[in-house]
């Protein structure tokens, strides 16, 4: 079996949990319009591939929630409704943070500014990682095919030496058509046996 020189985590629903839900319903009490029209512009339009790719910056998102659904708060309150709704992953938290003192260890998320700026304030576990490629940043979000090579080049690894955690199926299959040795998360328990059966234990 080849060694493992790297690996990479995703950060949503594998690090920290989020509930889709949820943030609908925040935001659809905070702007004060019913839970389909604000998940209509969420999730339904461009708008979280144009923020994922760093194509709209956190104060041109605030304008346009301000503009498309009558948001009123500040913009400090805005970006505390848009970011404040992950819950630490205790377990795949350990998991990351023994694996970090084996190999070199790296984050690799479709993500956003100001979600990324919110988690290193609040969370220790980017600081236990020897980097991130990071969507807004580089344009690019998975799975696209970019990205992981773009992950290879941080690493200086090859496919079959990298580990990839993440919880979404097209992700995970887009990495291992690449020839990473992709692992999808199904929560800690789980991803510890896998870890174990190559060698990260």
């Amino acid at each position: 079996m080849t060694p493992v020189r790297a690996v990479f985590f995703d950060i949503g629903n594998v690090l920290l949990r989020f509930s889709t839900r949820m943030i609908l319903r925040r935001f659809a009490w905070a702007v004060r319009r019913h839970p389909v029209k604000v998940a209509n512009y969420l999730w339904h339009s461009d708008i979280g591939d144009r923020i994922e790719r760093g194509v709209v910056d956190g104060p041109q998102l605030y304008a346009m929630f301000q503009k498309e659904l009558g948001y009123k708060g500040s913009y400090a309150q805005f970006r505390l409704l848009w970011c404040d709704h992950f819950t630490l992953d205790r377990g795949s938290n350990a998991i990351l943070k023994r694996t970090a003192a084996l190999v070199p260890t790296y984050l690799l998320s479709n993500t956003n500014a100001l979600h990324i700026d919110f988690i290193r304030e609040r969370y220790a576990f980017p600081g236990l990682v020897r980097g991130a490629i990071l969507s807004h940043e580089l344009g690019l979000r998975k799975p696209d095919p970019g990205i992981y090579r773009a992950a290879l080049k941080m690493s200086k690894t090859k496919p079959e030496e990298t580990v990839f955690v993440d919880d979404l199926k097209p992700n995970v299959e887009a990495a291992r058509a690449l020839g990473f040795i992709a692992i999808r998360f199904r929560g800690a328990k789980d991803l510890k046996k896998r870890f174990a059966e190559i060698g990260l234990d």
